[in-house]
């Protein structure tokens, strides 16, 4: 029913930013915008024809409140949606210029395990190898501050992932300075493919500047860049800190080398236990508290990537933290 232009146009919708004072905030809830974009599906009714009965239709099954009726607003203004049809267009150009490729909620190469989860992304943009799908079952997250304070962080990464690197196929980080290099620069020293997902348009300039040559030997080792952002778009900080979701749905475990009780981590961490996914943390930061205790359903203090296994054996339940150290 909706084409993949109008999935494009959806993706676009997703993206709109308000400012509010100095502070980005996306235009509309993520998950309201989903739930119009699923229950029109479900209906078989395309909101994006420009037939605002057709939309108010979709839009009036859903809750009252402040969102529904900042959608009820965008929906009657049919200049705006025909300007951003005009701009479908130009997100394809750059795309073919950039070699950009995309696959949308409705294609069957889309990973089933972001079709299953509270927000998925309207459509996943990719420059470089298609994701195996297949093989995010072995797959880990390995991400945390962009200032770690913890020593020997670098070895115990590399002690974890040395002992890990048969068995896993992918590491799904966001190419940050601080934590994510780290995963990043030895998950590909052991050959494992990575997943880069940015919070910006990928035909726009890499952020972080410097991480270009990083960006780079993802794609020349069998990896993927990834962004839910139509490509245009610069980089924000709320679409970094929603690219944080996306990384907790694809993996199957999330490691967090260090982390405060602040910032885009804990995102991540918030979403990896709410989609009951393995979490292991390896460093709190000084004097930080790093979650509500109620989340927590067990505590372990580990040293080295033997334990790891052996709580995998002693237990299968997931929505566990573990807690690391290393000297």
């Amino acid at each position: 029913m909706y084409s993949k232009d109008d999935m494009i146009l959806w993706s676009m919708i997703g993206s709109m930013v308000i400012n509010v004072g100095k502070i980005d905030i996306l235009a509309f809830s993520p998950e309201y915008l989903f739930r119009i974009f699923k229950k029109s599906s479900e209906l078989g009714i395309n909101i994006l024809n420009g037939n605002y009965n057709e939309a108010l239709e979709v839009i009036n099954i859903l809750k009252d409140g402040a969102e529904k009726e900042k959608i009820k607003i965008f929906f009657s203004d049919f200049k705006m949606l025909k300007n951003l049809r005009k701009q479908i267009e130009e997100e394809k150009k750059i795309m073919d210029k950039d070699n950009i490729k995309f696959i949308t909620y409705f294609c069957s190469n889309y990973p089933q395990r972001l079709r299953l989860c509270k927000i998925p992304p309207f459509v996943l943009y990719y420059k470089g190898e298609e994701i195996d799908a297949s093989s995010l079952d072995n797959s880990i997250c390995i991400v945390g501050t962009r200032k770690p304070e913890g020593r020997n962080i670098e070895e115990f990464t590399e002690e974890v992932i040395k002992n890990m690197r048969r068995e896993l196929k992918y590491n799904i980080s966001g190419l940050a300075i601080g934590c994510d290099f780290i995963g990043h620069k030895i998950t590909l020293k052991y050959n494992i493919k990575n997943i880069a997902i940015l919070g910006q348009g990928l035909g726009s300039e890499i952020y972080p500047k410097e991480h270009l040559s990083l960006a780079n030997e993802i794609l020349d080792n069998g990896g993927t860049i990834l962004s839910e952002i139509p490509p245009s778009l610069k980089v924000r900080g709320i679409y970094l800190l929603q690219r944080n979701r996306i990384q907790a749905y694809l993996t199957e475990e999330l490691l967090i080398l260090e982390t405060g009780k602040k910032g885009g981590t804990i995102t991540t961490l918030k979403v990896a236990f709410s989609e009951k996914k393995r979490v292991y943390i390896r460093n709190i930061k000084i004097n930080q508290t790093i979650f509500n205790m109620k989340n927590i359903s067990k505590v372990t203090f580990i040293s080295s990537y033997s334990d790891i296994n052996l709580i995998k054996i002693l237990t299968s339940k997931p929505n566990t933290l573990f807690t690391f150290e290393f000297s």
